[in-house]
């Protein structure tokens, strides 16, 4: 073989060799894997359950490294479905900007919920620089985002497979902001951005979510989050189609690995609870724990500036001023989720977040109310019903009726969506 020859076959093994990577660049995967979660709240660590804490940045980092590990080469993406950030307490800043730090590491997809909102553009812009918002229907956001399945494409060529939508979807929340009727917003985004296949990811009451499934046949998944509702296994509702429900707090992660081949849609989903065996990214942990001290330094300048001086014939007490004549009330009322409110914020590393203790505590923001040095006010004390108690006797004190309206102030369709005057009454009944 002479020199030109040599260099001809060379010219051409290289050729090949070029074609074949560029065919293997230009064919597209033929699966997608999601990572689901949602409501976070801005809340970096596990929920304060006694007994089983879940949730937290630190396990979901591990579990979402570990989810990638397990599908490579396939692309995963990771999403939070609604409600990622805190719209309340003096940290929240602090909270969202982490929040934002790690949906941007981790190329997270963000859906927004009629309580992000709440936060209003700016806000959301400076908690998440850099990161894409999504929420169908809603000026200034992406609606869905398209995932090519299989086929082929290179640049703006492509040929083949199978075009699947991921729509970002919620509908208003108690005490939320109002939102368009998502039904009608699904209807438009299918229409101006038709696909084979859709997953529909969003804040969905179930009624809507049933609905969905059956007056779009072209969704074949819907990942969801509505208050505490949950399904603990995937709901396979016919025909190959799923429904995860992922409960609140970020306490839940739900993944599903989405291909078309065989001339069907083929999905594999699970949900996980993010509870004490998920192992804890050591890194993300060190990350929470110095944002949560900056978070409650905010909170402690925040409840200092909202104490208040007693006023003269206005004092609280405490509960403890109650007992020498109401003995079995107090005894009662020690016993009560009301007496240990505080106490149960500690967990949370809310314990000093004014926004928190209005409720959680007794008369905070109030002339001589919680926080002061000389009076335990700590808890939902018999002052926060029945008023200021120096003066008493002879001075009467209201009584308020146990209601909805009484109670509601607190016991709000948000934070305490299953409030029932009545029951709840029964665990503190006393005269």
């Amino acid at each position: 073989m002479n020199r030109l020859t040599f260099l001809g076959f060379l010219a051409l093994v290289l050729a090949l060799a070029l074609a074949l990577v560029t065919v293997q660049r230009a064919k597209r995967p033929d699966a997608v894997n999601f990572f689901f979660t949602g409501d976070t709240q801005g809340f970096l660590v596990p929920c304060g359950c006694k007994t089983v804490p879940a949730g937290g940045l630190g396990r979901r980092a591990a579990a979402l490294a570990s989810f990638e590990d397990g599908c490579t080469p396939e692309p995963v993406v990771p999403v939070e479905i609604a409600h990622g950030f805190a719209d309340r307490g003096p940290g929240r800043e602090k909270l969202n900007a982490a929040m934002g730090a790690f949906f941007r590491r981790t190329g997270t997809l963000v859906g927004l919920g009629s309580y992000d909102l709440l936060l209003g553009p700016e806000a959301l812009r400076m908690a998440a620089p850099g990161v894409a918002t999504y929420l169908a229907g809603r000026e200034g956001h992406r609606s869905s985002k398209e995932f090519l399945l299989g086929g082929w494409s290179f640049g703006p060529i492509h040929g083949g497979g199978k075009s699947l939508r991921l729509v970002f979807l919620s509908q208003s929340t108690p005490g939320g902001a109002p939102l368009a009727d998502p039904l009608t917003v699904l209807a438009r985004e299918l229409r101006d951005r038709p696909a084979d296949a859709v997953v529909v990811a969003g804040q969905l009451a179930p009624e809507t979510v049933a609905t969905i499934l059956k007056v779009e046949p072209t969704v074949r998944l819907v990942a969801a989050q509505w208050g505490s509702t949950v399904t603990t296994q995937p709901q396979d509702v016919g025909s190959g189609r799923w429904l995860l429900c992922i409960g609140d707090r970020g306490r839940r992660m739900a993944t599903a690995r989405i291909a078309f081949g065989s001339g069907t849609w083929q999905i594999m989903p699970q949900v996980r609870y993010l509870g004490p065996d998920m192992p804890s990214d050591p890194e993300m942990e060190k990350e929470v724990q110095a944002v949560l001290k900056e978070v409650e330094t905010a909170n402690a300048w925040a409840l200092a500036a909202a104490a208040s001086p007693p006023v003269s014939g206005g004092a609280y007490l405490g509960a403890g001023a109650c007992a020498p004549c109401h003995a079995e009330a107090h005894k009662k009322w020690g016993l009560s989720p009301h007496a240990k409110a505080t106490k149960d914020l500690a967990i949370d590393h809310q314990e000093r977040n004014p926004d928190c203790l209005a409720c959680h505590a007794t008369g905070l923001g109030k002339p001589g109310g919680y926080p002061q040095a000389s009076t335990d006010l700590s808890g939902v004390q018999c002052e926060a019903c029945h008023g200021p108690a120096e003066g008493h006797p002879p001075k009467k004190l209201p009584s308020p009726p146990a209601s909805t309206d009484t109670c509601g102030t607190c016991h709000t369709q948000r934070d305490s969506p299953l409030f029932d005057a009545e029951g709840y009454w029964k665990m503190v009944e006393h005269r």
